[in-house]
């Protein structure tokens, strides 16, 4: 018989921070994936301004640990410095926007049923670190990359391996 776990798999992390971006009303995309792609997206044209604000998640490693596991992701809150008109937009308007949609994400996870079920949380006493950027990548973007580390208790145990 096996042991039942309760963690959120690497897939289901993705699923909860696309469920966020969908329900969010500022957001018009999300996208996981290297932050390149998304870099190439807004350099070819494939997206412009109706595309922004975007929400992208890349992935920044796992650790395992006796007893837990640790998910790092890297997110970009980015906006586009043009609108419809082809205006350049205050780029410090942009961050403040971005940087409050960050937030919003901080206080869905609090609430987010998984997390709370589960033994889920922010790593380190729920703290995010950010840094802002302007046209880093001569793209127009945007906005804010955060770091955040998701740990979760799991059971390293044989019993709950699937196997015959």
């Amino acid at each position: 018989m096996a042991i039942k776990t309760k963690h959120i798999t690497y897939l289901q992390m993705i699923t909860i921070f696309k469920e966020f971006a969908d329900s969010h009303y500022e957001i018009n995309y999300f996208g996981n994936g290297d932050f390149w792609q998304l870099v190439e997206k807004t350099k070819i044209g494939e997206f412009d301004y109706r595309n922004y604000p975007v929400f992208w998640v890349s992935d920044n490693g796992a650790t395992f640990s006796p007893g837990e596991l640790d998910y790092s992701f890297q997110i970009v809150v980015a906006g586009i410095e043009f609108d419809k008109d082809g205006e350049e937009t205050i780029e410090n308007n942009i961050k403040s926007n971005t940087l409050l949609i960050y937030q919003d994400f901080l206080a869905y996870l609090q609430i987010e049923p998984s997390f709370k079920t589960n033994a889920v949380r922010i790593y380190n006493q729920g703290t995010s670190t950010g840094t802002s950027f302007t046209e880093r990548f001569d793209d127009n973007l945007v906005g804010w990359v955060f770091d955040i580390t998701i740990r979760q208790a799991i059971n390293l145990n044989a019993c709950v391996i699937p196997k015959a």
